[in-house]
């Protein structure tokens, strides 16, 4: 049946031409499964508010509008506002849509079909009926096989309102905001937010989960987790430091392909926070949020650098990535354009940084302009109460530099 849907949409949806006349869009919840290979759906969903125009897809506690959205005839048309990706689909009937969600940071061509039906279904269908087994702390081990490549993760699951909400916290970030069900020894979250297309199913086999990951479809590996409160991944503080002597300086473009000078005398007695990131990764823009609420507070004490990684093929192209994310963001202070969205580049351009292993990195440097902590990758708010600790840590310790 999936592979019949796929071939239909190839046939039909190719050329994006409309076929009639102005279609509406109905006003409600929209359940969407991005159809990732002949056998595995990724399920999210979205509401339609017709009074404002605007889509708001739901992953677990997170919202994201969408007000960029255009109808053609029965063909529609939804773009992220940060991302370069958008959903193009055809209504075939009132309550149907199908097309293809395009991701164009992972290149013109990739595309995955989707179908949007109106209706209040579960996320997954089932009915959550165990949550009790999976709720609490688990310590997860991605790529098992491979001993070489393998990953620590902790796995953090919640019952709420009958659903399960969690994450997995990593050593370069999170993955966000994860929403699913929980039935008889099965587990399956997912989350959809134009950037990333991830799905988890898993299955509790005595005391472990073994479980499989997809990430669009372009990658999948397989995972298993024990339960472990007390266990914790190495300290994000000491992942990236400093390994020579060499002075912290740089000249990037800004918006306006100006150069843009790092030390210089605006900054004297300021303390600086330089956040390495890419307008792509949706770790990016939490820690984004975390430091424009901190730039609002002491912005005559304090300066924040932003330097991006971006993935277009122009630099063009990743001075407007940078551009739409700034306003997005309602960003105020300096984002520059470092080069490719690449970890080698960023430490090519850092070298006084023993590697950079994760976007966002944040280097927190006082008023003499040395160094004094790195934070590499950044616990989102849906990890909790890593999030606000970090949060109240951070926010104490630039007071302190604030005060020296």
């Amino acid at each position: 049946m999936k592979t019949l849907l796929l071939l239909l949409l190839t046939l039909t949806l190719n050329s994006y031409k409309s076929t009639s006349k102005d279609t509406k869009i109905k006003e409600g919840h929209w359940r969407t499964e991005l159809f990732l290979n002949k056998k595995d759906t990724l399920p999210f969903s979205f509401y339609y508010y017709s009074s404002s125009k605007k889509i708001v897809i739901i992953n677990a506690s997170e919202r994201i509008e969408l007000k960029d959205i255009e109808i053609n005839g029965d063909i529609i048309s939804v773009k992220f506002p940060i991302f370069n990706s958008k959903l193009i689909g055809r209504f075939t009937s009132k309550k149907i849509i199908e097309g293809f969600w395009h991701n164009d940071s992972k290149g013109t061509d990739y595309k995955i079909p989707f179908k949007s039906v109106f209706s209040d279904y579960n996320r997954f269908f089932t009915e959550q009926t165990n949550a009790d087994a999976f709720t609490g702390k688990w310590e997860a081990t991605f790529n098992y096989s491979d001993k070489n490549h393998s990953e620590k993760a902790i796995g953090l699951f919640e019952e709420i309102l009958g659903t399960i909400h969690g994450t997995f916290l990593t050593e370069t970030g999170d993955y966000r905001f994860l929403g699913g069900i929980s039935y008889g020894n099965k587990l399956k979250l997912s989350c959809f937010d134009g950037s990333h297309a991830f799905l988890f199913k898993a299955e509790l086999k005595e005391d472990t989960l073994w479980g499989s990951f997809f990430s669009g479809k372009h990658y999948n590996s397989k995972w298993y987790a024990v339960r472990n409160s007390s266990f914790e991944l190495r300290d994000p503080e000491k992942l990236t430091y400093v390994v020579n002597d060499s002075l912290l300086q740089f000249s990037f473009k800004d918006l306006n392909s100006i150069d843009y000078n790092y030390p210089n005398k605006t900054l004297k007695n300021k303390v600086v926070l330089l956040q390495i990131l890419g307008t792509w990764c949706p770790n990016c823009m939490d820690e984004t949020n975390f430091l424009t609420s901190i730039y609002s507070k002491y912005r005559e004490e304090i300066e924040i650098i932003a330097v991006g990684f971006e993935t277009g093929k122009t630099e063009k192209a990743k001075l407007a990535a940078l551009r739409r994310y700034k306003n997005h963001m309602g960003i105020d202070y300096p984002i520059l354009l470092g080069g490719e969205a690449s970890k080698t580049c960023a430490v090519k351009l850092f070298p006084m940084l023993n590697n950079v292993i994760s976007f966002p990195t944040l280097l927190i440097i006082d008023k003499k302009g040395d160094i004094r902590k790195i934070h590499t990758g950044f616990c989102g708010p849906s990890t909790g109460k890593y999030y606000t600790d970090f949060v109240e840590n951070t926010t104490r310790f630039i007071e302190q530099l604030i005060a020296e």
